[in-house]
């Protein structure tokens, strides 16, 4: 098995323009009014208007986040001046189903880009009676309490001070208390449907250790995530293309003291620089699609604004990027780049990609000349 790198950074605050945003957050946005705000038929991102304030929303389908892009949602509410972000504690699928729980990086990842988390529980679902599952303890359409989420949203609403200070008084102070109103809601969902969930004695014993002390939260999660990173380097992914680079963890430091742990997909060096790199893949387009490719730029805010990167307690100069690969593209462009370099990129690709794919491309240009650090990499996947 490979090493993987362990890298240690530092950063101040977090600029970023995000230009791949849709254009309804930005310019014509659906608003909601908070009264009629319904968690479970709202859509998975907009924004909330209350009395003569608004806040951007996106939700989570699961607490896991390689799930369903919440990140790619997140990142298309980003430009707004205040962001929350609905997120299920525990999601059980059913006895034949996953049980996701959330993890301490999603907090990490959401305290040092200010994004306000509401911790949500289930408690309506029904048997999952499609052909294919219809034998199987599986359980499907689950719903949120509408009113936990909404008194959440309600009191950010009001709210004065930072996300990272509401994040931390959330799990510290309430955590607990709402993982054990979605394990009941379980047993209930359970007896209702008939479907077996996931045996709750693990979960209790989980829960009772970070009850005991709320830093085992902090390192079950830790260890799962460095586990899950060793597992990744070992494993072969046939259309990832990931040949050249490791995974690597992170811990950035930030002004406040706070120390947050994270996962750095693919770590390259070349010429003395260290590339910070997300890749997306598309086997069947020319370009991967908008939620992969916003995916992977949320994950960049945050890299491209690490003040100082050190490897082994040494500086080292570093870069972050994004590559992009798809079926057919013909030569390499690296964004950002003169407007007559990517003429001519489009010019031998004419037959190759689409408007829309010409247009997400010239956006992609102005998000690497808007922010500083970040590169864009766009090829084929052959």
């Amino acid at each position: 098995m490979a090493e993987s790198l362990h890298f240690t950074g530092f950063i101040r605050g977090v600029k970023y323009n995000a230009r791949l945003a849709e254009t309804r957050i930005e310019r014509d946005p659906k608003k909601v009014d908070f009264a009629v705000f319904n968690v479970n038929t709202a859509d998975s991102y907009g924004v909330i208007r209350f009395l003569d304030t608004e806040i951007a929303y996106s939700k989570w389908v699961s607490p896991k986040r390689t799930r369903s892009y919440p990140f790619a949602r997140i990142y298309s509410t980003y430009n707004a001046s205040k962001i929350l972000t609905i997120i299920p504690v525990i999601k059980d699928e059913g006895k034949d189903g996953d049980l996701d729980r959330i993890q301490y990086s999603t907090i990490s990842w959401m305290n040092l880009l200010n994004v306000y988390i509401v911790l949500g529980y289930y408690d309506i679902a029904e048997k999952n009676i499609n052909k294919t599952q219809i034998n199987r303890e599986k359980l499907t359409n689950q719903k949120f309490n509408n009113q936990f989420v909404k008194s959440q949203i309600q009191e950010i609403f009001a709210y004065k001070q930072s996300a990272l200070h509401w994040n931390r008084n959330l799990f510290e102070d309430r955590f607990v208390d709402i993982f054990r109103r979605s394990l009941a809601a379980y047993i209930n969902i359970s007896n209702l449907t008939n479907v077996k969930i996931h045996s709750q004695k693990k979960i209790e014993e989980y829960l009772q250790k970070i009850t005991n002390d709320f830093e085992e939260f902090k390192n079950i999660s830790l260890r799962g995530s460095l586990s899950a990173s060793n597992r990744e380097i070992a494993t072969s992914h046939k259309f990832e293309y990931l040949n050249t680079g490791i995974k690597a963890s992170l811990y950035i430091e930030n002004y406040l003291g706070g120390i947050y742990h994270l996962t750095i997909d693919e770590v390259m060096y070349e010429e003395g620089i260290y590339i910070l790199q997300e890749s997306k893949n598309s086997t069947k387009k020319s370009l991967p699609e908008i939620s992969d490719i916003q995916d992977g730029l949320f994950k960049l805010i945050l890299y491209s604004n690490i003040d100082s990167l050190f490897l082994n307690g040494e500086k080292v100069e570093f870069i972050t990027r994004l590559k992009l690969t798809g079926k057919n593209i013909k030569e390499n462009i690296t964004l950002p780049c003169r407007l007559d370099q990517l003429r001519d990129f489009f010019v031998n690709n004419i037959n190759i990609l689409s408007e829309q794919e010409m247009s997400t491309i010239r956006q992609l240009l102005l998000e690497s000349t808007s922010n500083q650090n970040i590169r864009v990499e766009i090829g084929a996947n052959n």
